[in-house]
């Protein structure tokens, strides 16, 4: 018999990886034999990147547990204040401002540069540009005004499209006025993989982020029992339609309901740049990837896309899985999700 009373440091590892309910069930003789395998974990949540953000951490020391938790918040609030378009005060809030960014800082620049991959890879589907459309949209919720006339999506529409966006060197400018860039769909990815990275240079056994669905992995120790992940049902919330190892990689959700301007969810935050409005045919998609920034700007594009196009695209980048449900409750999946 093991000095833990029975349980090993793998199976102590694979407890940590269970959270929510079924962990709970566990109760105080549960953590106790965690801790005899010479294990703590650590799991914080706060209000970060306009969602609630929750940091695990899973170490051989308890203070240094928490310690590596308050560094993966650290990480976080830094990037905010970088990326975040609602702070004023902010590169991304000055640019959008301005009209042109001098002395960029390089984690924006690295995040526009990725958002212009899959602008390309997506053909157009992906388009940080679209605020004009979002911001009309939720101006005219705010007014309870009802849906944009046609002649205001026609005026935001000719404010969109990402080769206004030029970069050179360290300066970052919109070519056109009246142009404004949301990075929702990309940047919550990105810092959440920042977090994880600064975790896991601390020597967390173990360490998962979870920003609102955009979720990322990492440890020097998660291999040996990944992250369990279920993937929501977006018909039905309290059940899941698949769940998901992580060992190291990310997965994120674009969904319908996550912010629906109207009651049927016809009309949603996820928004088609090149028509102005939201897609038809898809609920939810959940990709999976090597970063949470992909899997962020993935998941977007799919959706916009469409279950047929955005499976095809799936399938064509190495290392990327999908699974979409469609809006009369059909689960398609790649085939590495199958």
């Amino acid at each position: 018999m093991s000095e833990s009373g029975g349980m090993t440091r793998r199976e102590a590892l694979r407890i940590t990886a269970v959270s929510g309910v079924a962990l709970a069930f566990g109760g105080g003789l549960t953590w106790e034999l965690v801790r005899r395998a010479g294990l703590h974990r650590v799991t914080e949540s706060r209000a970060r990147l306009g969602t609630l953000v929750t940091i695990t951490s899973v170490h051989g020391d308890e203070h240094e547990a928490r310690a590596i938790v308050q560094a993966g918040f650290g990480e976080i609030e830094r990037l905010e204040a970088v990326l975040s378009r609602h702070a004023p005060g902010t590169a991304m809030s000055m640019l959008n401002r301005d009209g042109r960014l001098d002395d960029a800082p390089a984690e924006l620049l690295e995040v526009l540069a990725r958002a212009g991959a899959v602008h390309e890879l997506s053909r157009g589907a992906f388009d940080p540009s679209v605020l004009p459309i979002l911001a009309l949209y939720e101006r005219r919720l705010e007014l309870q005004a009802g849906l944009p006339t046609a002649a205001e999506l026609d005026l935001a529409l000719s404010r969109v499209g990402f080769d206004g966006v030029e970069t050179r060197d360290r300066t970052v400018r919109f070519t056109r006025p009246g142009m404004a860039l949301t990075l929702d769909g990309i940047a919550k990815g990105f810092v959440v993989d920042r977090a994880v990275r600064a975790i896991a240079a601390r020597g967390a056994e173990r360490v998962m982020v979870d920003a609102g669905g955009d979720i990322a992995s990492g440890g020097t120790h998660v291999a040996d029992e990944p992250w369990t992940i279920a993937i929501e049902d977006p018909h039905d919330r309290q059940r899941a339609v698949g769940r998901v190892r992580l060992a190291g990689q990310a997965v994120a959700t674009s969904g319908d309901y996550m912010q629906a301007f109207t009651q049927d969810r016809r009309h949603h935050h996820i928004i088609d740049p090149r028509t102005g409005h939201s897609p038809e045919h898809a609920s939810s998609v959940t990709v999976v990837a090597a970063t949470a920034m992909d899997a962020d700007a993935l998941s977007t594009a799919l959706l916009v896309l469409g279950p047929e196009e955005g499976l095809a695209l799936v399938e064509r980048v190495p290392d990327v899985e999908g699974v979409i449900v469609t809006k009369d409750g059909r689960r398609l999946a790649s085939a590495g999700m199958a």
